[in-house]
């Protein structure tokens, strides 16, 4: 770690419920951090299997992070709110929140009946519900033209109104889900063909079919890490955003921070401050993802929560603050003390995926990547587990992760790392029928 953590003694004593959660190692390293400085965690979740994939749960790394597993439908407002009430109808914890996509607007709305800190829930999923964001930002220069598209009948208005090449998009999902760009009608038939046929989302709750079409705009993607605290929005600093890029955009690393002019940062910093005010998020962290064009900065999606793919650790570890930890505070009440934010060193995260779809038989070259100077080479996934190669980041496999003296050298060696990785599977019968009729069309 490039900076100590900063003094957390404020959890002493205090109990958060947490409606969900972000999978993978920070956020379980979040959880032990927490509970080291006394915080009392309770984990509601509808589906344990969706963190264990069909292993056992006291074995997996989240079961033994955690005081407390209530099994409740976490789709449904009144039976989250029965678990955390007591008889005499007051809460029975201090704090309520949650960093999962499609749990942050429950959890927000329980918050607010519970009379628990947090944010507004109309704010939570104007942001979530991509459309709404760009009605909320309205005209402003750094909106992007944007349609809702509902029948195949308006893919025609649509061209018309924003040009090729244009992004095609589910409305609200995570992960990059179903995002791809579309440089012709074809492409565009074919996307909303698939998009409109969406009808749940990856954790089942239902969705229209609609699809958000959207003007692309060239240029260089980065993340704004944030914590609004009484309205004010606190900036932990930029991440980069590095894209496999066309068709689908995939994360494949990030590193932090990235330096940028006094004028390109406050010119950011500004954007992307009127677009949480926009939408009246005054509470709670945010990832906002924002892309630099020759006509100046653009409002890609402004995500709620916590940053996921290691992000958090970057900031940790060159800033000495966690936004896990930070949102957690504020969760339960306390007001987390974030200025001045200082960068001491950098840090960069490789996410790794699987060459080959399958069964999973064993990783060649761990030792070797963890031998590589100050690097972390931390995986999720294990024998027999099912590797997947779709169209958004859910099939990383995952990071080799790096702090040192910048972020060009921490990148350097994550790369150098991530090399020396090699997923051998047995591929299933079924997918070997799909490649030897790729072949042969």
């Amino acid at each position: 770690m490039t900076t100590p953590l900063a003094d957390y003694a404020n959890f002493a004593g205090k109990r958060i419920a947490i409606v969900e959660h972000m999978q993978n190692h920070p956020f379980v390293l979040g959880l032990h951090q927490a509970r080291e400085h006394g915080l009392e965690v309770w984990l509601l979740t509808g589906d344990r299997n969706w963190y264990t994939h069909g292993h056992d749960w006291d074995t997996h790394p989240l079961g033994a992070a955690v005081d407390r597993v209530i099994d409740v439908d976490t789709t449904d407002l009144e039976a989250v709110l029965a678990e955390v009430t007591g008889e005499d109808g007051r809460p029975l914890v201090d704090g309520l929140t949650s960093f999962s996509d499609y749990h942050t607007v429950l959890a927000a709305q329980a918050a607010k009946r519970l009379g628990l800190p947090g944010p507004d829930p109309a704010a939570v999923e104007t942001a979530n519900v991509k459309d709404r964001l760009r009605v909320a930002l309205g005209d402003v220069p750094y909106n992007i033209p944007h349609m809702l598209v509902a029948d195949r009948a308006q893919l025609p208005e649509a061209v018309a109104k924003l040009g090729f090449p244009m992004i095609a998009k589910p409305p609200a999902e995570a992960i990059s889900y179903g995002v791809r760009r579309v440089d012709d009608m074809a492409q565009l038939e074919e996307a909303f063909d698939e998009l409109s046929g969406v009808r749940q989302s990856l954790r089942g709750q239902p969705r229209s079919g609609e699809v958000l079409l959207e003007t692309y705009v060239e240029g260089v993607e980065v993340s704004v890490e944030t914590m609004t605290v009484n309205g004010h929005t606190h900036v932990f600093g930029v991440t980069s955003k590095d894209l496999f890029g066309d068709p689908a955009y995939i994360e494949c690393g990030h590193t932090f921070p990235v330096p940028l002019s006094d004028e390109e940062r406050d010119a950011l910093y500004s954007v992307v401050r009127q677009t949480l005010a926009a939408i009246g998020y005054d509470h709670g962290p945010c990832h906002t993802e924002v892309r630099r064009t020759e006509s100046g900065w653009r409002i890609i999606e402004a995500n709620p929560r916590t940053p996921s793919s290691c992000m958090t650790m970057l900031v940790t570890d060159v800033t000495g603050r966690s936004p896990i930890l930070d949102a957690w505070l504020l969760a339960i009440g306390e007001v987390p003390p974030i200025e001045p934010v200082v960068h001491r060193g950098g840090a960069a995260v490789r996410m790794i995926y699987p060459q080959r779809r399958g069964t999973l038989v064993r990783v060649d070259g761990i030792e070797a990547a963890s031998a590589v100077p100050g690097v972390q080479v931390l995986l999720h996934v294990e024998k027999g587990d099912k590797l997947l190669q779709r169209m958004d980041n859910s099939s990383c496999v995952g990071f080799t992760y790096c702090s040192g003296a910048d972020r060009e050298e921490a990148q350097a060696l994550a790369d150098k790392a991530a090399g020396y990785l090699d997923f051998v599977v047995e591929e299933d019968a079924a997918v070997d029928a799909e490649d030897a009729r790729d072949a042969r069309s």
